[in-house]
């Protein structure tokens, strides 16, 4: 499917249904979710579309997408994490999830925060 059309059902499928990612458990729950149902083959990441799995794709998309916009930019990270250049969306999801089961208190934060948070720990940037 084209990107123009892959957008396109996604536009309509987050119109369609409440997806919800206010707050950190909210967020994680999504992308457990994703994750159980993700197949990767070579660069594509195919997982069931629902609202909750397209809701962890997409909000992780964004937060990928800001941190390489200050990447780009060649300023330091706006985020304050330095992913990995190969770095793929699916190790953002992982980070999430694993950050958010080893840190309790964070479900409570909101899923920005949530995710800010699970990158640093993930992807620090050296210092030096």
């Amino acid at each position: 499917m084209p990107n123009l059309l892959r957008a396109a059902a996604l536009a309509a499928l987050l119109a369609a249904s409440p997806v919800r990612a206010a707050d950190g458990a909210a967020l994680v729950a999504q992308c457990k979710s994703l994750l159980r149902s993700a197949k990767v083959r070579g660069d594509q990441v195919d997982f069931r579309q629902a609202p909750d799995t397209v809701a962890c794709w997409a909000f992780m998309g964004a937060v990928q997408d800001l941190a390489g916009a200050a990447d780009s930019a060649q300023q330091p990270p706006l985020l304050g994490a330095c992913l990995p250049p190969d770095g793929t969306l699916l190790q953002l999801v992982r980070a999430v999830v694993a950050y958010g089961g080893a840190h309790p208190p964070s479900l409570r934060e909101k899923a920005g925060v949530l995710a800010l948070l699970a990158l640093r720990d993930a992807f620090p940037c050296k210092k030096g």
